[in-house]
């Protein structure tokens, strides 16, 4: 599992500016080794780039900023007392924009209910 570090604007804008240039200059190599391709095969070939792009932006996006299940503890819906942070968990969502990992915190009840949180929101199953 990897974890994320909360980083400024201005970092997170260079992360992806340089991912775009490096997304361009992959065009740009393949185009080259394609000097007779078609309009189409050039536009799927976009396609897939501005996918993976896009896919990284929104990791870049989602996980290197706070959240708000980071800044406030949520409380156990079960008891109501505050939950304890257990650490970062990661899912893969493919999406129409490309595959990205997103990691979100992860609590648990420390009082025996059972009750697990995956913010921002969504509850997880029991632990076992």
């Amino acid at each position: 599992m990897k974890t994320s570090t909360v980083t400024s604007y201005a970092q997170r804008r260079e992360q992806f500016l340089a991912l775009a240039a490096q997304a361009y200059e992959e065009l740009e190599t393949w185009y080259d080794q394609h000097p007779d391709t078609t309009f189409a095969e050039i536009e799927a070939k976009a396609r897939e780039v501005r996918q993976a792009l896009m896919g990284r932006g929104l990791e870049i996006l989602i996980n290197q900023r706070p959240h708000r299940a980071d800044i406030t503890q949520p409380l156990c819906p079960s008891c109501g007392k505050p939950m304890r942070l257990k650490g970062r968990r990661g899912k893969q969502v493919n999406g129409l924009e490309g595959q990205s990992r997103i990691e979100r915190s992860y609590y648990v009840c420390p009082n025996g209910c059972g009750q697990t949180v995956f913010p921002p929101g969504s509850r997880a199953a029991p632990e076992s």
